[in-house]
């Protein structure tokens, strides 16, 4: 029998904090004595719900995460008041009362991203993998390329296709993660013009909708 949602987060919580330990942020907070920690995820586990995902936590000055959290501060995250109106049109979501899961790809905080290295991540890639296989959501959305430049690094995305290409650097993917579905736009902070923002989530979004319905329609 699977693990309820709050065993499912405690078991995660553990197994966070055995690869935090071992990481090289870990060490570089120490050093500069500072206290950065790890996370799980910003809203209730939600099986069979979708997945948003970012790159890893933020912030300075923090306690490990203790508790499942009730998704109502993920409204404030910069990025996802930079998102939201994009997410509720192209993706349907409902920010107010999430009814998807947001967690990111690398579990330990840092200030900035930069911060972490490739031992980093493949710590916590593992506990992503656990993470999504215990979902097994309909579709994972990636909020920022640096995401599908990792988990190809680590050779788990499989199928990855380029999407509206048109502004070259900036691009939306498809493709496929442990069994699920797989998107990926431009992350929020990225330069880009919002006409071309609009036209890639249009076009992931269209993506999305067209898989959806193929596997319905199976």
């Amino acid at each position: 029998m699977d693990p309820t949602a709050e065993q499912f987060f405690h078991q995660q919580l553990v197994e966070t904090k055995i690869q935090f330990d071992k990481s090289d942020v870990k060490h570089k907070q120490q050093e500069m004595s500072q206290k950065w920690n790890y996370a799980v995820c910003a809203t209730p586990i939600q099986k069979s719900k979708g997945v948003i995902f970012g790159i890893n936590w933020g912030g300075n000055n923090m306690d490990p995460q203790s508790k499942m959290p009730d998704g109502s501060g993920i409204k404030n995250y910069r990025f996802i008041k930079q998102s939201r109106a994009l997410l509720e049109e192209y993706w349907g979501v409902n920010i107010e009362e999430p009814d998807f899961n947001y967690t990111n790809l690398c579990s330990f905080r840092s200030p900035r991203a930069n911060q972490l290295t490739d031992n980093d991540y493949e710590l916590s890639l593992p506990l992503f993998e656990k993470y999504i296989r215990y979902i097994q959501p309909p579709w994972i959305l990636s909020l920022g390329r640096k995401n599908v430049q990792m988990l190809q690094h680590f050779g788990v995305l499989k199928n990855i296709q380029p999407l509206c290409d048109h502004t070259n650097k900036h691009k939306g993917y498809s493709g496929e993660l442990w069994e699920s579905n797989f998107f990926s736009v431009p992350h929020p902070g990225a330069r880009i013009s919002k006409e071309s923002r609009i036209k890639i989530w249009e076009a992931v979004s269209r993506e999305m909708r067209k898989i959806e319905t193929e596997v319905r329609s199976f």
